[in-house]
């Protein structure tokens, strides 16, 4: 495997084994890789974490829209209910004064009638 590595302080010293290449780097130097190391260690785990987080967010956001639809949705059934319950009681008030009205007339008939048979019955006992 061959690679460049290039630092300005942290220069390895090329060692060749056995056909192989290796770095070797002093102990403080070590330490500075080990702490760089570590830190993007860290910074891996940040970014896990975050794009973890931002996926959630999505999540809860597509169901915040699904449940603002479903409601809108509800919202619309019930505008769609209640006009039909107004029709439907207009229906009935319609049907209620014709019915009053129905009845009126009948008691003024059966008041004539009423009046017509004792007028008849005042002649017929007269005569």
């Amino acid at each position: 495997m061959s690679f460049t590595v290039s630092s300005q302080t942290l220069t390895p010293k090329i060692s060749i084994q056995n056909k192989d290449t290796l770095f070797c780097f002093t102990i403080p130097q070590s330490k500075v890789i080990a702490k760089h190391l570590q830190n993007s260690t860290y910074c891996d785990s940040v970014l896990i974490q975050t794009e973890n987080e931002v996926e959630l967010l999505n999540h809860k956001q597509a169901v915040n829209d699904s449940s603002l639809l479903v409601m809108k949705m509800k919202t619309e059934n019930q505008q769609n209910i209640m006009s039909n319950q107004e029709g439907e009681i207009g229906n009935l008030n319609l049907k209620l004064g014709q019915t009053e009205k129905t009845i009126k007339g009948e008691r003024w008939q059966k008041r004539l009638f009423a009046a017509g048979t004792f007028l008849f019955a005042a002649l017929y006992i007269l005569k």
